[in-house]
């Protein structure tokens, strides 16, 4: 099953999220926060996916984005979650180069898709593809 490390400070929401990304086949790692993200990331084996919460207290999501870069430069899909999206958040999330961002309220469907586009892209990314020219012959 894929590995998922959600970092998110409502607990509400994180208990919420977690039964639909379990329902969804995900196995799941939680923090409260990004310093617990980061301890919680640095434990474990393989991450198939990060998903962070925006605003958190001791470390929010873009501080925690960028500690990570820092130490490894091929991360998983990064993919920001908030309440608040606006111009300067889409825009310090590209600059970061994060996956994308999902606004809260969650719409299940979209999520869905959303990690599997996600997952299908990475996977593609890693892959080496040789092209050939056709011969005539």
């Amino acid at each position: 099953m894929p590995k998922i490390l959600f970092i998110e400070d409502d607990l509400s929401f994180q208990f919420a999220l977690k039964k639909l990304l379990e329902c969804f086949g995900y196995t799941l790692i939680i923090a409260d926060n990004g310093d617990d993200g980061f301890a919680q990331y640095q434990k474990s084996l393989s991450i198939d996916i990060i998903i962070c919460d925006v605003d958190m207290p001791l470390l929010d999501g873009f501080q925690f984005l960028q500690r990570l870069q820092r130490i490894q430069e091929n991360l998983p899909p990064f993919v920001f979650i908030s309440a608040y999206v606006d111009a300067t958040v889409i825009q310090k999330i590209d600059t970061l180069g994060a996956d994308c961002i999902i606004k809260k309220p969650v719409d299940q469907e979209a999520l869905k898709i959303i990690l599997l586009a996600i997952r299908m892209k990475h996977a593609l990314n890693r892959s080496i593809y040789s092209f050939y020219p056709l011969s005539p012959n």
